[in-house]
């Protein structure tokens, strides 16, 4: 598994939170199916989690991409109804924990009400990246900047366009790179969508700002669901 060990953890202790809670109303014994899914992904149990095959000695990497390739085909090939709608649920909640488990996708899983994703992985409320991992980011856009490389084959607008956006993001900038918007604290998830689908609607010609450099918007853009997981892509890359 590609995710820290005390991310994998925070994000199963807050599966067994959520089971608890539910058993506590239901008064039935709380479900083990996301802790039985992350504790097969580790090799600490050898059933599958949806298929219920039996990987001796745990699974490969090669099992658990064929765990997440069965529940994928039977969500698209099972239309909803009520006798299918418990195995519906238990594919979605399998399909969805393996793959961030294996990166397909950077948004870890919640199941508590109040809990965010993260507040599971080191970062803040929607935020899944940690400010130290914000800060590399940004840090490696200055040097690239400075050094006239580039990310994405793309120009010193897009880097300008990342280190804006961390700046805001980080509370040293104090207005949002396409909105202009200024706050008093550090935007959260909401206003960062609100930035991302501006940068997007931007570079939709006919360009709505003329004043701001289509890869600058463009890479606000990626950089925004970059904070939000929303891509897995890092907006600054190995370019020479």
């Amino acid at each position: 598994m590609v995710r820290p060990r005390h991310h994998i953890e925070a994000v199963r202790r807050d599966a067994q939170r959520a089971a608890e809670r539910s058993a506590a109303r239901s008064g039935e014994p709380p479900s083990r199916l996301i802790t039985d899914a992350i504790s097969w992904a580790l090799g600490e149990r050898d059933q599958a989690p949806f298929t219920s095959k039996f990987s001796l000695n745990g699974p490969t990497r090669g099992d658990v991409d064929s765990e997440i390739k069965a529940c994928a085909e039977f969500l698209e090939n099972t239309p909803w109804s009520e006798e299918a709608e418990d195995a519906i649920s238990r594919a979605n909640h399998v399909l969805e924990v393996l793959k961030w488990l294996t990166g397909v996708d950077d948004v870890p899983p919640t199941y508590c009400r109040e809990t965010q994703p993260g507040d599971l992985v080191g970062g803040c409320g929607q935020i899944v990246r940690p400010h130290i991992e914000i800060r590399r980011m940004r840090l490696l856009a200055q040097q690239k900047l400075a050094a006239g490389q580039t990310s994405y084959a793309l120009g010193a607008d897009w880097h300008h366009g990342v280190i804006a956006t961390l700046d805001w993001v980080l509370s040293e900038r104090p207005d949002s790179p396409i909105l202009g918007t200024a706050r008093d604290e550090p935007p959260e998830g909401p206003q960062i969508a609100i930035e991302q689908a501006e940068a997007e609607e931007h570079i939709t010609p006919p360009l709505r700002h003329t004043d701001i450099p289509f890869h600058y918007a463009d890479a606000v853009a990626v950089t925004c669901r970059w904070l939000l997981g929303a891509t897995t892509q890092p907006p600054v890359t190995d370019d020479a």
